[in-house]
């Protein structure tokens, strides 16, 4: 019982990840893309969603396995490197236009290799596992086909891909997960 009630504190990590993600949005509609205030909601969720990515996991551990986990640090790890590319952004050592450098082009892949692939490959794992609801695997396919709407910066990818963890929050805080008659652990 207690672990259900830690977990389910820890899934607020997961809603308040999402509702800073789906903050981007409406910043960058306001302010302009890579604004100070986009950017800034980008940072604060990609630090909440390296942590909160693990929750997600640890929901699931059990179903998902070895290849979860690799996903999940995988996608942790693309949220940290965001967090190093934001942050810099912010602080004027990075220019909004694009650059070269190794660092950069390596900062590059793993948010790519790392927040692409492994979102894919966890979302698939999260439909195998049959732990959340069916309606939170359908908001990453919905988060997944955003990212190649054909609109200019693409700025609704990150209002989609908020809502998947605000929905995946919401069902472990409100115990909708599918073995919450049976215990978490």
């Amino acid at each position: 019982m207690n672990e259900i009630r830690v977990l389910q504190w820890l899934g607020m990590v997961c809603l308040l990840a999402g509702v800073a993600r789906m903050g981007m949005t409406p910043s960058a509609f306001i302010w302009g893309t890579d604004s100070p205030q986009e950017l800034a909601f980008g940072l604060v969720a990609s630090i909440l969603m390296s942590v909160g990515t693990i929750v997600l996991y640890l929901v699931q551990s059990r179903e998902t396995g070895r290849i979860g986990l690799v996903t999940a640090l995988a996608i942790s790890l693309g949220n940290i490197a965001t967090v190093c590319m934001l942050w810099s952004t912010l602080q004027g050592a990075i220019p909004t236009e694009e650059t070269g450098g190794i660092a950069l082009i390596a900062l590059r892949m793993l948010m790519l290799i790392g927040l692409t692939i492994g979102t894919v490959v966890f979302a698939i794992l999260t439909y195998r596992a049959r732990v959340f609801p069916r309606w939170v695997v359908a908001l990453f396919a919905l988060m997944l086909l955003s990212m190649v709407l054909p609109i200019e910066d693409n700025k609704y990818m990150a209002f989609f891909w908020g809502l998947t963890y605000v929905g995946m929050g919401y069902a472990i805080c409100t115990g909708k997960l599918q073995r919450s008659k049976q215990g978490l652990a």
